[in-house]
């Protein structure tokens, strides 16, 4: 699974999802184009982000895992799965995750997610649409929410008291890009230290999926992709796929917004 180049990378957000995030939460969409920090974000600037950046991360992971199962038999013999999210945010990932699965392996009806993120906003959020979603679908997501805050590196080794169980899989989108913007783990690559922490949790057969924006970062001066690579390297990760090229275009289409699109970074890693 090391071509990207035959995955889908459009999709139309499910009506349901669309109506709960737009209506019902009153998400506003509103693109922006900085560094951003969305762990300081208040309650009115995370609908913005509910609407903006949650359907982007619900379809990058919907398509990338998506093309993951129909090209490999990953997770074919289970029936519930583990899994790990660090910086969840709303949660949009996690949703495209299980929508793939729902899709793609008939086998698995739970998903136990443990959900980090440092935002208490986000989390509620989250809560109240993962509560729908299981409403929604037969796949059902059990979720363990953690409001933790990671001012260094050294803060990581916080997480190893609550991380008391190996992962089928463990994501974190557009993430590190936060710890690179505000300069929380020094000069120190971020990427390097959170594979090198997190791949001892995976299973023997788990996969990391590691996403990111593509811009120039300000306080890093360089592309975070290159930033990522060289973290990658580093860390001795095996990148069983990526996408091609500086970035992979995926677009959704949602009541707010048609042909949307977003443009990221993906490592898809083994150990």
């Amino acid at each position: 699974m090391n071509d990207s180049k035959h995955i889908t990378k459009e999709v139309t957000l499910p009506t349901w999802l669309d109506n709960l995030i737009f209506v019902n939460l009153h998400a506003t969409y509103c693109r922006v184009h900085s560094d951003m920090t969305v762990i300081d974000w208040d309650s009115d600037k995370i609908l913005t982000y509910l609407g903006t950046y949650f359907p982007r991360s619900y379809t990058e992971s919907y398509c990338i895992f998506k093309h993951f199962f129909q090209t490999t038999n990953a997770l074919t013999d289970v029936k519930s799965i583990n899994i790990l999210d660090f910086g969840c945010g709303t949660g949009g990932e996690i949703f495209g995750l299980a929508s793939a699965i729902e899709e793609c392996r008939h086998n698995i009806k739970t998903m136990n997610a443990r959900a980090i993120d440092g935002n208490q906003h986000a989390l509620k959020k989250f809560e109240y649409i993962k509560d729908e979603f299981n409403k929604y679908n037969k796949i059902k997501i059990f979720c363990e929410p953690s409001a933790i805050k990671i001012d260094d590196f050294y803060d990581l080794n916080i997480l190893s008291s609550i991380l008391n169980k190996c992962y089928d899989i463990i994501i974190s989108f557009k993430a590190v890009c936060e710890f690179v913007t505000k300069q929380q783990f020094e000069e120190k690559n971020a990427y390097e230290h959170l594979v090198k922490f997190m791949l001892p949790k995976l299973t023997e057969t788990g996969v990391m999926l590691l996403v990111d924006i593509t811009t120039r970062n300000n306080v890093a001066q360089g592309w975070l992709s290159d930033l990522m690579d060289k973290g990658l390297q580093r860390a001795s990760a095996s990148v069983i796929g990526r996408n091609t090229g500086n970035n992979d275009t995926f677009v959704v289409n949602h009541s707010r917004q048609l042909k949307d699109i977003s443009k990221i970074a993906w490592r898809l890693i083994e150990k």
